[in-house]
């Protein structure tokens, strides 16, 4: 395998440059590959499956290739006469989060994965790269699309597309989809209710709301055969359209979809650039994995909550701020490496990181008492662990269950990222 070493959060000569003219390469179409992550903490390997194609391409048209590399999978396409690389998109997976369980030690597993690229107009060369903790990627796969002659499977339209909420035109938004699961037909009266009170619950708070007119919301409307989600440690099994469940990876409230090639199917009927699965359960919980898909609850009392938290994680590549859970990880931030996440540090590359936004005269590492709340400092504690990694506000939505209430330092990775989509 094809060793590569990543340096750094940003790719090299693409810091937000508008590089690329979208109409040289590409068509106004999406094509996805679909594929196979499979292994254990030992080994992974990915095996192509395979080509969708259709709809129109809602994504950025002026960063093709993606500024910062908060994911753990960089996927990169290349013009096959030039070798110029025409687009970069990096993201996270559930794979890797399994990687770091105990079962993984023992148990190789396989996940659905996909990525989704504007269609190209002549043949192209891509590979994935998968990152550890450490940020060391190897290259497990790479490939050859030919738009002409490679055997491309066309979207199939099965569902009606709500708009819950208009900001601009799609390749000028962050377009954000919701998919119901666990709604019965029976439902239809809750469904509509639900996706109303998640639409307010993004567009009230903070940064979402100064950024409107950046930020398209819509909606599948889709019923699932059973009501309810599955919860295997309450023995409740539910048929429902994508299949979420609840104890993903073994952690009882972890609320996901593993079903990752029906969810884009879904998806199909309309532009989206992130996936929030609405789930139709009380039971608290949820999940969010950056620039794949987040799901939520609808039934929780924190569900405001949760959907914006979630959405941190989904757009912002934002780390969990808390160190006291049931999360079941080990190693996630490797001793001497400075983590990937822009809201965490170890003190490794600090000024990499919100150093700019610390004020002169505070103390870091800084203590957590009452002289420093409400001030950007350096508090101990977050992803997980006590000890060794820091976070930058004593209490921001992404640490404590406080609806509206992202620090400073995580309402500037957000509106960069509305930048981003917009264009700007």
């Amino acid at each position: 395998m094809k060793k590569a070493l990543f340096i750094g959060l940003m790719l090299c000569g693409i810091v937000m440059a508008k590089a690329q003219n979208f109409d040289q390469y590409f068509e106004n179409k999406t094509l996805r590959i679909n594929y196979i992550h499979a292994g254990d903490v030992r080994s992974e390997k990915i095996v192509l499956k395979e080509y969708h194609a259709g709809g129109i391409w809602s994504g950025t048209r002026a960063y093709l290739n993606e500024p910062n590399r908060y994911g753990d999978i960089l996927f990169e396409a290349f013009d096959s006469i030039s070798g110029q690389t025409i687009f970069t998109r990096s993201y996270d997976c559930l794979f890797n989060e399994y990687r770091t369980t105990a079962q993984a030690l023992n148990e190789s597993k396989e996940f659905e994965e996909c990525i989704n690229m504007p269609f190209p107009k002549n043949t192209i060369k891509y590979s994935f790269t998968c990152f550890n903790r450490k940020g060391e990627g190897t290259v497990l796969c790479s490939g050859i699309y030919n738009p002409q002659s490679t055997k491309t499977e066309p979207f199939q339209k099965e569902f009606k597309v709500m708009d819950l909420h208009k900001g601009g035109n799609p390749e000028n938004c962050l377009d954000i989809l919701f998919i119901p699961d666990g709604y019965s037909k029976d439902d239809r009266g809750k469904l509509d209710t639900d996706l109303k009170n998640f639409t307010d619950y993004i567009k009230n708070c903070s940064p979402y709301k100064e950024n409107l007119d950046r930020v398209n919301i819509h909606a599948i409307k889709c019923f699932s055969q059973e009501s309810g989600i599955t919860d295997p440690n309450n023995h409740i099994f539910r048929k429902t359209t994508i299949g979420s469940s609840y104890n993903t990876l073994q952690t009882d409230r972890y609320l996901m979809c593993e079903n990752v090639w029906t969810m884009y199917e879904v998806a199909d009927d309309c532009p989206f650039d992130v996936i929030v699965i609405i789930c139709n359960s009380p039971k608290y919980g949820g999940g969010g994995i950056f620039n794949f898909y987040a799901t939520v609850c609808n039934g929780a009392p924190q569900a405001d909550f949760v959907v914006v938290h979630e959405m941190g994680h989904l757009i912002g590549g934002l780390a969990d701020e808390y160190y006291t859970s049931e999360t079941s990880v080990t190693d996630y931030f490797p001793e001497g490496i400075e983590p990937k996440e822009p809201n965490v540090t170890t003190l490794v590359d600090f000024d990499s990181k919100w150093a700019s936004m610390v004020s002169p005269g505070t103390p870091i590492p800084t203590p957590a008492t009452k002289e420093y709340n409400e001030r950007v400092g350096v508090f101990e504690g977050a992803g997980y662990v006590a000890e060794g990694v820091y976070r930058p506000w004593q209490n921001c939505s992404m640490k404590e269950v406080i609806y509206d209430n992202f620090c400073p330092v995580c309402k500037k990775v957000l509106t960069e990222i509305f930048d981003y989509y917009s264009n700007r």
